[in-house]
């Protein structure tokens, strides 16, 4: 039996697979002798960065840097800052990657271990990881309409899907001043936060704008050993370009470290502290489409041989689902000053509708005996209560806040934000085959008695029963297909 079929095509971000990859920086190392003898650390600070990414086949090489800041304490009691680069390179093996694939990557410091040799030497361990996503962009075919053929019966199917646009890269270049105090003084910087808040996308004719804000935040040390911090909000912008974009389209943003600098300016110059940030940018853009797909068929009196494709629309936007405070109490003996409180997630796991898990708390700061910079940690455990079980999610400590009790109590309110990163995943299936072979069987006319059972639906009684829709609603006096129930009896007239 010859078909007239007609295909539709639509557009779909395909997974390549995520590999994460443990990095380590592991070494002796001298110090110059500009700086005075280590006696203790105080505190240490990483930032990772990536330089380069190389695409190959079936693989992607990450060339990055690590810029460590060790603040310890000298024979004299005094703090000094010990700044140290490295470098690495990681290759991470994904099947399917090449020049046209798109990549995600993602690096974070996990931990940083410093030993003391001797006064003059330390051995540094920083343990990393690298998380690589890969995706492509794939054209998928599918049987959307068939000619009106005698005897074949079909069931289409409306549905709403998020049709992949494209993959767009851009770097954003931020060069800033942060003014310090107005001290005749060299400075040393301790450490260096920074977040991205605020993303707005504004999409056009094959291009999408990015606008966001991004936070600094900066501990630094004088001469005569008093430690500031400096703050600033800088906005930032770039563009996109990703052909065949339109200002309905959805877009998905993530940002990446790809170089940092930092330099402290001397006395003759004014003290300041410059800053400069490379962010790589990526988007996806998707644009939400309704398709009419072919759901099932059966052609009366001949046998019918199709096949399925089952085909997942990935969204790799999370969803913010929650958010959530924790409150704690951590006593710090003898605590006169917070420089800086920083939150760590160590580890958490779903249990049903609990989310439990580990987060470590630091806190620079100094005592009611010197100013020199202090670090206490501290692991709390954590329970959120989701509102329905999730099987994947992402949970972040976005904020925390510490204020300091007359008895030495550090009061501590993080809050944690839970992401929902599975649901936005849709998969469908897709017919894209069909064979009907000529059958010479006719058992006539026949008519049976059925009684509804759970699940049924017309169209299932029908194509089992070798019958139609249209016959079985007129025989039965059937005026709304879908409000058939469980127990109803209905007569099936079986097609000649």
């Amino acid at each position: 039996m010859e078909l007239q079929i007609q295909n539709e095509k639509i557009d779909i971000k395909r997974s390549l697979g995520i590999k994460r990859k443990n990095i380590n920086i592991e070494k002796d190392y001298i110090l110059p002798d500009s700086k005075p003898d280590i006696i203790k650390v105080q505190t240490e600070n990483a930032q990772i960065y990536m330089i380069k990414k190389e695409k190959m086949e079936n693989k992607v090489k990450i060339d990055g840097g690590v810029t460590l800041r060790v603040t310890y304490l000298t024979g004299e009691g005094k703090n000094k800052v010990l700044k140290i680069e490295e470098s690495f390179s990681e290759m991470v093996e994904i099947e399917g990657i090449n020049e046209s694939s798109f990549i995600n990557e993602n690096l974070q410091i996990s931990n940083i271990k410093i030993d003391i040799l001797n006064e003059r030497k330390i051995h540094i361990r920083i343990d990393g990881l690298c998380e690589i996503k890969a995706s492509k962009k794939e054209n998928i075919e599918f049987i959307h309409k068939i000619n009106p053929i005698h005897q074949l019966q079909t069931l289409n199917k409306k549905i709403k899907i998020k049709s992949y646009i494209g993959h767009g890269e851009t770097k954003i270049n931020l060069q800033e001043k942060l003014e310090v105090e107005n001290l005749q003084e060299n400075i040393e910087v301790i450490k260096l936060d920074y977040q991205i808040n605020n993303i707005e996308k504004k999409m056009s004719y094959n291009k999408v704008l990015v606008k966001a804000d991004c936070s600094l935040k900066c501990l630094y040390i004088t001469e005569a050993g008093s430690i500031y911090i400096t703050k600033k909000e800088v906005p930032i912008m770039g563009f996109l370009d990703i052909e065949n974009v339109e200002d309905n389209n959805e877009c998905s943003i993530e940002f990446s470290l790809k170089n940092l600098v930092i330099a402290e300016s001397t006395v003759e110059s004014n003290p300041a502290i410059n800053i400069e940030m490379e962010f790589n940018v990526t988007g996806d853009i998707y644009q939400n489409k309704e398709i009419d797909i072919l759901e099932d068929l059966y052609c009366l009196n001949s046998k019918t041989n199709f096949s399925k494709q089952k085909v997942m629309i990935e969204d790799n936007e999370n969803n913010r689902i929650m958010s959530y405070k924790v409150q704690q109490k951590i006593l710090i003996e003898d605590i006169n000053q917070i420089y800086d409180t920083e939150c760590k997630i160590v580890n958490y796991q779903i249990v049903g509708k609990y989310v439990e898990g580990d987060a470590k708390l630091t806190f620079l700061y100094s005592s009611f005996e010197n100013n020199s910079i202090n670090k206490k940690e501290e692991t709390i455990k954590f329970q959120l209560t989701l509102e329905e079980e999730k099987q994947e999610i992402l949970v972040k400590a976005t904020n925390i806040k510490a204020n300091i009790l007359p008895d030495s109590n550090v009061e501590t309110e993080v809050e944690f934000e839970i992401y929902d990163t599975k649901q936005n995943n849709q998969e469908i299936e897709l017919i894209n085959n069909i064979e009907i072979e000529d059958s010479n069987d006719d058992d006539g006319y026949s008519m049976i008695i059925y009684f509804v059972k759970k699940d049924d639906s017309l169209w299932k009684i029908a194509k089992r029963f070798n019958s139609t829709i249209s016959q079985i609603t007129n025989i039965n006096e059937i005026t709304n297909e879908d409000k058939i129930q469980v127990g109803d009896k209905l007569y099936i007239p079986r097609a000649m």
